[in-house]
């Protein structure tokens, strides 16, 4: 196999049949780094109006140290995964106030930051500063499986030491950013997990999957565990126009975000009256109505139910945490997914 000849070819599929991307446009390692960490976890076709609307509202490193929490997970609400920009609210705060505003330029550097794994630094490396460094995503790992024959379970360590050394000799007859991206987008447009189009891919003549007919038993893929069942009950207390509200702990994936009062359950089978016993409360109340509703995580599903409450007018619940804000109010606060869900029935 003549590697030259192999990446001249990628590359003339690239040049010529890649999707037209913003972060692609660029080497402004800001907009790089913010792409690649919405892109963790998210398809494009959902992450690429978040990332227009994150880049217009923080167009730099500054303004994103700068911004509160609040603010950020705002931008990030309904992408899920929130630790992605806890963390990169972190790492500007570290760049701004610990690295005198200049962002790491090296793969090992870029390490360093908070949320920032291999691939990520990878790809900031490569895309923003070319260094020659393979970045390894789900879409590149499939590829290189599949092209080299690697047998090694995808998500296993072995496969991650026979597959980076196979990229990094490749990449020293290639540019680095445009490698990368390339591998990327022939495993996210046509090397795909069930049904690859080999017959018009640029490496089929050379990829030993298609040549050894193993494109269904390659890449070797462990069986995904089934989702873990939680139970969630919420309580919608509504005073007049105005309903209690509690921000989450700094604990969970739905860290610092905001949601009608909670109480989880192991089971399905809590009543309102359990609820409120356990909260002590003993208050009037008009149900006015109740939803169920299933919520899927990847590692859980949430089977969720929500009361939705009218207290006398003035009576107000207090308790420690609890806030009582108007629907307004309410939407401007950073909310989980769930939450959004919920409240639209109020």
């Amino acid at each position: 196999m003549n590697m030259q000849i192999v990446i001249q070819t990628l590359s003339r599929w690239y040049n010529l049949e890649s999707r037209d991307l913003p972060w692609r446009r660029t080497r402004d390692l800001y907009c790089i780094w913010v792409s690649e960490i919405i892109l963790q976890q998210t398809r494009v076709v959902q992450g690429l109006a978040y990332y227009e609307r994150f880049i217009a509202q923080l167009p730099d490193i500054q303004s994103l140290a700068s911004a509160q929490e609040g603010e950020v997970l705002k931008l990030w609400q309904g992408l899920g995964y929130y630790s992605r920009a806890r963390n990169l609210h972190k790492a500007a705060k570290m760049v701004v106030d610990e690295l005198g505003g200049v962002f790491p330029s090296t793969f090992q550097d870029i390490q360093r930051l908070p949320g920032v794994g291999l691939y990520t630094a990878a790809a900031i490396a490569s895309f923003a500063f070319g260094e020659k460094v393979p970045a390894i995503d789900g879409n590149v790992k499939r590829v290189g499986a599949r092209f080299f024959g690697l047998t090694d379970e995808i998500q296993s360590q072995r496969f991650l030491k026979k597959l980076f050394p196979l990229l990094q000799d490749a990449m020293a007859f290639a540019d680095a950013n445009e490698f990368n991206q390339a591998m990327i987008e022939l495993g996210a447009t046509l090397c795909s997990p069930t049904q690859p189009k080999c017959e018009i891919c640029p490496l089929e003549s050379t990829c030993i999957a298609r040549l050894q007919h193993l494109q269904k038993q390659l890449p070797v893929v462990q069986k995904k565990q089934k989702p873990v069942n939680k139970y969630f009950y919420f309580v919608d207390f509504r005073c007049g126009d105005h309903h209690a509200i509690v921000r989450r702990s700094d604990t969970g994936i739905w860290s610092h975000l905001h949601e009608f009062p909670l109480y989880e359950g192991d089971g399905e089978h809590l009543e309102l009256s359990d609820i409120m016993k356990e909260w002590g409360l003993v208050e009037k109340i008009v149900i006015e109505g109740v939803k169920t509703i299933k919520h899927q995580l990847t590692h859980q599903t949430i089977h969720a139910k929500c009361w939705y409450l009218c207290l006398p007018d003035n009576k107000f619940v207090q308790k420690d945490g609890w806030m009582w804000l108007d629907r307004e109010a309410i939407l401007l606060l950073p909310l989980h997914r769930l939450m959004e869900k919920m409240i639209k029935f109020t």
